[in-house]
């Protein structure tokens, strides 16, 4: 992975952090700026209602907040809400796309459509399976601890394809082309 600077949506954060895995994302993105928006923590402080151990997701030093509101951002924000349906459920993700594509960065996002609109837009965007392989081939995680990562990840409800959750490394190499 090349990328300087990563904006996290709350998706992966939400699954990291209720599968007591923050600290695997953390070094899966050593070396990189890690940035999130404050509309992000915001859907997390929402989700801790729920559940609490969210909050620990808006409390990390690894992971700077970013406001999302000079006159570029909030223009692009707008964009993304209207392509992405205008729902309040869409903020998150509007904000991390509208911020990467701002500053040239790297979203970390889950959601399908999002990562479909982020990326028609030249938007770089991550998801989490793409995120462990990666760290898999960059000697970051072995094999076993990938695997049992993305397991920990799907018993979070994280939508994974199942295939994905019983074997992370057949599924991959059964891609066309090949994940690794």
């Amino acid at each position: 992975m090349t990328d300087s600077v990563l904006v996290f949506d709350a998706s992966p954060l939400n699954h990291f952090a209720r599968a007591g895995e923050l600290p695997a994302l953390q070094k899966i993105v050593t070396g990189f700026r890690c940035v999130t928006t404050k509309a992000v923590l915001g859907e997390l402080r929402n989700g801790a209602e729920m559940h609490p151990v969210l909050l620990a997701a808006t409390m990390l030093d690894w992971i700077e907040t970013v406001p999302c509101d000079d006159l570029a951002e909030l223009y692009l924000f707008g964009q993304y809400m209207n392509r992405l349906g205008n729902l309040a459920r869409n903020a998150g993700e509007a904000s991390v796309l509208a911020w990467a594509e701002a500053h040239g960065a790297a979203a970390y996002v889950d959601d399908q459509v999002a990562c479909n609109v982020g990326r028609s837009r030249g938007v770089r965007v991550h998801r989490t399976l793409q995120l462990v392989l990666a760290a898999y081939r960059d000697g970051i995680l072995p094999e076993p601890k990938a695997q049992e990562l993305i397991r920990n990840l799907a018993d979070t409800d994280a939508r994974f394809p199942a295939a994905a959750r019983e074997n992370l490394f057949e599924w991959a190499r059964s891609r066309n082309p090949p994940l690794i």
